[in-house]
């Protein structure tokens, strides 16, 4: 009986020591998707100053919002090739990027659609008010003043 607990103890350090091995080296052999998690991820692959438009553009790579993703100073140009091979190899179709909303609408929530500024009439039915309000005091202000025979 103490072999077999000595031969279960060492199979089981052999298969705990190779799942440790499995997880360890996971990292290292994940497949690189496009989108990419993240600016290290794209560099990791050799792509960088990714534009707008382009699979491997998101927003939030674009962190100064000039329209390339990953781009920095001394950065390689973007090169497509790595990026269709990328998806060649993964079998992933190409994602689509949302189009970015090139201005903020004023007032309003980011929703892309271009709004018109509507036509704003308050003022000019405000004036109407306040000439009819005027005409109408003076009015009353002419027949008080006759009923009285103080004309």
């Amino acid at each position: 009986m103490g072999i077999k607990v000595k031969k279960s103890s060492a199979i089981l350090a052999v298969a705990a020591a190779a799942g440790f091995t499995a997880l360890s080296a996971s990292p290292a052999t994940a497949a690189v998707t496009i989108p990419f998690a993240n600016c290290d991820a794209a560099a990791a692959v050799g792509v960088y100053n990714i534009p707008a438009g382009t699979p491997g553009y998101q927003p939030k790579l674009d962190a100064d919002s000039d329209g390339f993703g990953c781009d920095a100073a001394g950065t390689p140009a973007y090169d497509a090739s790595i990026v269709d091979r990328i998806i060649m190899e993964n079998n992933q179709p190409a994602p689509v990027t949302p189009p970015q909303v090139p201005t903020m609408p004023v007032g309003g929530v980011g929703t892309g659609v271009v709004q018109e500024p509507a036509n704003d009439n308050t003022g000019t039915l405000v004036l109407g008010g306040g000439l009819v309000l005027a005409v109408a005091a003076g009015g009353t202000y002419l027949v008080r003043r006759r009923s009285t025979g103080s004309v």
